[in-house]
């Protein structure tokens, strides 16, 4: 049994006396006072918070002198080494607290009625947070070392964020879809906005990053089937008999391959808030989250406000926060005011249907709109990011295939060669 009162000596031992000052960067890392069992160590290590990454007992004492008999005591049983491994096992202990915490709260709210599904929201978001890297504050000697390093990584090509599969889209963006981000794709109906998030998950897919993708107008085999076609090339049949032996081949083929992608679809009728942040957080306990889709925001109801307006408020906030702490991207699909099909102009941020603090809580909005039309199968998609809160706003066309759901990049015709056409291969 792990001893957790011998990994608090160690780690405060080697944070006063280990002259690299390595030992104490790497608790201020991952530790905060609150992860401390006694009154006298949280103020100890705060003291460590506030002069690290440099200092020793004496300067702990200075700041602490009634602590003195505590201090020395501590600083007297450091032994060298590393101390990596005590500051795992106080990750373990906060996260059994936590986990503990969760389950006397969930037996509270079965005792007052709650129902199970309000439970089992309530005890796996607090587990899943438990779990998340994310320790609840951060200086910012550590936040803008941070930053630093994401600016390099960007500058170096080595952007941690998942492509969109199309090169100007991932340039206003800085490379794609980033962790801890929320994302609204907006559109009236019938633009491609669903085809379009499952397009995004299919490029996180591909990378070996798992989508959770929550659709509450769509089976999970609807689902599937529309990721199938973009695909495979092959259109849903239209009766008995439309496909080709060529085209059973491709279909067969396909599946085989999709079997081993990294989706999960939630497939039930729960479309409320509760329901969607369990089933993220029991994907988040199942594994790594790396991309999350709910399509659409206006279908998830939340219980406990007086308009719709403040219900969708809600959703909204919730949904950004739940990017933060689940640390990934997570889209939520919007639509537009119907208003704008009679008004003859584009989209803009005031269109979002029903509550305007979709605008505010977004980091990116993309406003879809049909810029024209190719063939009878084919649209050119205008896709307006006319919120982008870490980069530049702008416009960027792609190409959509009606017919087979799929998304590709579009490029105007030359005006000099009369037989140029418009590219139809699909971006991935």
């Amino acid at each position: 049994m792990i001893d957790y009162d011998l990994a608090e000596v160690a780690v405060l031992a080697a944070s006063m006396r280990d002259e690299s000052g390595r030992s104490s960067a790497t608790a201020l890392e991952h530790l905060t006072p609150e992860d401390f069992s006694t009154p006298e160590r949280k103020r100890i290590f705060t003291v460590l918070s506030k002069l690290a990454p440099k200092c020793n007992e004496v300067d702990v004492m200075m700041e602490e002198p009634e602590l003195a008999d505590t201090i020395t005591y501590l600083s007297e049983q450091y032994g060298g080494g590393q101390i990596e491994r005590y500051v795992d096992h106080l990750i373990e202990y906060r996260n059994h607290r936590s986990v503990k915490t969760a389950l006397l709260q969930a037996e509270d709210a079965h005792n007052d009625g709650k129902t199970a599904e309000e439970i089992a929201s309530t005890f796996t978001g607090s587990v899943a947070k438990a779990l998340s890297k994310r320790k609840g504050q951060v200086h910012i000697k550590d936040a803008v070392t941070e930053a630093q390093a994401r600016f390099l990584e960007i500058d170096a090509g080595g952007v941690s964020a998942i492509p969109t599969g199309f090169s100007k889209l991932d340039s206003h963006l800085q490379g794609g879809l980033k962790e801890g981000c929320f994302y609204v794709i907006a559109a009236r109906p019938g633009v491609g906005k669903s085809a379009l998030a499952i397009h995004l998950a299919i490029q996180a897919a591909k990378k070996g990053i798992r989508a959770s993708y929550a659709s509450l107008e769509m089976t999970a085999s609807e689902c599937s089937g529309r990721l199938l076609s973009s695909i495979s090339g092959v259109s849903r049949p239209t009766g008995q008999g439309t496909l080709t032996v060529q085209e059973k081949n491709k279909l067969m083929e396909t599946t085989k391959a999709l079997r081993s992608w990294p989706i999960t679809f939630k497939d039930d009728n729960q479309a409320t808030l509760e329901a969607f942040c369990a089933f993220l957080a029991q994907q988040r306990l199942e594994g790594e989250l790396g991309l999350a889709v709910i399509d659409y925001l206006q279908l998830l109801t939340c219980k406990g406000y007086d308009s719709r307006t403040q219900e969708v408020s809600a959703i909204s906030r919730t949904c950004k926060s739940q990017s933060m702490e689940m640390e990934i991207p997570l889209i939520g699909l919007s639509q537009l005011n119907r208003n704008l099909e009679t008004q003859n102009r584009k989209p803009a941020l005031s269109d979002l249907r029903e509550s305007g603090s979709i605008e505010q809580d977004a980091d990116v909005v993309f406003l879809l709109d049909k810029e024209k039309e190719l063939s009878p199968s084919k649209d050119v998609i205008r896709i307006n990011l006319a919120k982008n809160r870490n980069g530049e706003t702008g416009v960027v066309m792609v190409e959509f295939d009606k017919k087979l759901g799929r998304f590709s990049s579009y490029h105007e015709p030359v005006l000099h060669d009369a037989k140029a056409e418009t590219s139809s291969q699909p971006s991935w």
